[in-house]
């Protein structure tokens, strides 16, 4: 009689310790949160449609989620219910599919954040580079104006660059050879004096 006592209870115990006692048809806890947090993500994309050509897309994403998680709306209902016998076991799996939206969301805003810094930062190399491209011209131009007023200067004869041939610039030698030969001449006649 003890044995059968102590089997009795032993049968009991390992009843009551039993952990998975939700009937058939019933998603599990960890599958639950993930069912109601996909389905929550696509009743937020859904209320940012317009009504009338969202319908096939919002059937789609709804189809997606019971494909994922072998069940169907009926299925998804039943738990719900289920789960609600339950508040305070609901109410421990809604913070949790809360959780999962908040770090979904600092997710894509993080996304965001670098997609906008990725565009930020193109645009002020594309700025820079129009700079420096308009600096390279601004100089140019100045290198050309200093140019031609060296010309103007060294020569005392303003002689446009594209102009000059080489047996120009073979008598423009022979007569900067003799204007120095002449000054030293001058020179050398003043000191004389």
């Amino acid at each position: 009689m003890k044995r059968l006592l102590l089997l009795f209870f032993i049968i009991i115990f390992l009843n009551a310790c039993k952990s998975d006692d939700r009937p058939k048809g019933i998603l599990g806890k960890e599958e639950m949160i993930d069912v109601l947090t996909n389905v929550h993500l696509a009743d937020g994309y859904a209320s940012s449609l317009y009504t009338d050509s969202s319908r096939n897309k919002i059937a789609a994403l709804y189809g997606a989620i019971y494909k994922k998680h072998n069940t169907d709306s009926i299925g998804i209902r039943k738990s719900l219910e289920y789960y609600s016998r339950n508040p305070a076991e609901l109410k421990l799996m809604y913070e949790t599919i809360i959780r999962n939206l908040e770090n979904l969301e600092k997710e894509q805003r993080a996304i965001e954040e670098k997609k906008q810094q990725e565009e930020l930062d193109k645009y002020n190399k594309e700025q820079q580079l129009i700079a420096r491209k308009l600096k390279l011209k601004n100089d140019s131009l100045r290198n050309d104006s200093l140019n031609k007023q060296y010309i103007k200067i060294d020569t005392f004869k303003v002689i446009p660059i594209k102009k000059w041939t080489f047996q120009e610039m073979l008598q423009r030698e022979k007569t900067k050879k003799q204007d120095s030969l002449r000054r030293d001449s001058l020179m050398k006649a003043k000191v004389k004096e």
